[in-house]
């Protein structure tokens, strides 16, 4: 698929997210949602069909590479927004250290049910705490704090 065909399928899969009755993230689950980052080089905002990873009481997202453009748009702007039908949510998304990521991505891995999104991590479905640990250098994880 080439930017355009990805881009056109983000615009339809984030109007249909957003026409949706937003339910809470669970805790041990996910639920989607459309991030709304800041471009790092226009400055204009930029949204993202993504699922939402509840752990501890907290929201995660979790990408299995660090190329992905809302990964890099949060990293140079963290202050972000988590769109739903009930409105925009203000947070600030941090990177948390190696033990809360590690425990984030787990519970990803063992919410999500896509098979080919989950084909796209390094490490399999079942797999540890330990085993993602040696992969968070390209795994990237943010908690989303309310700003």
């Amino acid at each position: 698929m080439d930017r355009t065909e990805i881009a056109a399928t983000n615009a339809s899969m984030t109007a249909r997210v957003l026409q949706m009755p937003p339910t809470p993230v669970p805790d041990g689950g996910y639920a989607l949602r459309v991030l709304r980052t800041r471009g790092r080089s226009s400055g204009e905002p930029r949204d993202t069909p993504i699922g939402v990873v509840g752990h501890g009481g907290a929201g995660y997202l979790v990408s299995p590479t660090g190329g992905r453009d809302w990964v890099r748009n949060l990293r140079a702007t963290p202050e972000c927004a988590i769109r739903s039908a009930a409105g925009d949510e203000p947070h600030r998304a941090v990177e948390p250290g190696r033990a809360e990521a590690a425990a984030a991505v787990v519970g990803y891995l063992r919410a999500l049910d896509v098979p080919w999104a989950l084909s796209a991590f390094p490490v399999p479905a079942d797999a540890t705490e330990e085993q993602v640990s040696e992969h968070l250098d390209t795994i990237v994880v943010f908690r989303l704090d309310p700003a």
